[in-house]
């Protein structure tokens, strides 16, 4: 599976996490980690956390709307890293309660993503 390769497509796709992990007024530590972890093994940024913070300051700034237009236009492969990164970022201690549940089926719907790699696992 291969993420988005520009650069604003990828702040897209930080933008949305961030969106999904604050929807339940509880923004953790552990979901900003999780979005950070995602995206070093992804697009091996170990040692750039400089680049990393360029990517997050450009997604914090991104009006959520317009993150959501871009990845609703990835391919599928693109489709299925962001499902996976939304996943990853809102079950990030563990567990996925009905609340966050609720919170992800609603951004892959308006997003028009598949379900996480690992749904059939549930």
């Amino acid at each position: 599976m291969r993420g988005p390769s520009t650069f604003e497509d990828l702040a897209a796709v930080i933008a949305v996490c961030l969106g999904t992990a604050r929807a339940d007024g509880n923004f953790e530590k552990i979901e900003f980690k999780a979005i950070l972890d995602g995206l070093r093994a992804q697009y091996n940024f170990e040692g750039r956390d400089d680049l990393l913070a360029d990517y997050v300051k450009f997604a914090n700034e991104m009006d959520l709307q317009e993150a959501i237009q871009r990845i609703k236009r990835f391919d599928s492969d693109e489709k299925q890293f962001t499902s996976d990164m939304l996943f990853m970022t809102i079950a990030s201690d563990g567990k996925l309660d009905p609340e966050e549940e609720e919170i992800y089926k609603g951004m892959i719907e308006v997003c028009d993503l598949p379900l996480f790699t690992g749904a059939d696992q549930l």
